[in-house]
């Protein structure tokens, strides 16, 4: 019922679920959606990897990559980002870190 223009964001925040294969075989594009953890953010980048991968030439193109979720102000992450501020509530980590993290993955590739 989804028309097949839209894109899927799938958020998944604390855990990397493989739903995007999911919507995918639905026949939507999808983009995976990390938030603040570092470590899931780059499974989750791997993850998208390996679908593009391992699919077949019709599947391929639904796998549109990752964005970043910033849940403040764009002047609150870019602060965060520019200083490497720390977090302690949420054990350290933050939707900047997120970011550092899965960049520096990226750039190994």
């Amino acid at each position: 019922m989804i028309p097949k223009d839209v894109v899927i964001c799938d958020w998944h925040y604390e855990r990397a679920d493989k739903t995007p294969v999911y919507f995918a075989m639905k026949g939507l594009r999808v983009i995976t959606c990390p938030w603040r953890n570092p470590s899931i953010a780059v499974v989750q980048m791997n993850d998208m990897i390996k679908f593009r991968k391992e699919s077949t030439k019709e599947m391929k193109p639904y796998f549109y990559g990752m964005m970043q979720t910033v849940w403040s102000g764009s002047s609150q992450f870019l602060k965060g980002y520019y200083t490497d501020k720390k977090d302690t509530t949420n054990g350290g980590n933050t939707q900047w870190g997120s970011f550092r993290g899965l960049y520096k993955e990226i750039n190994k590739l």
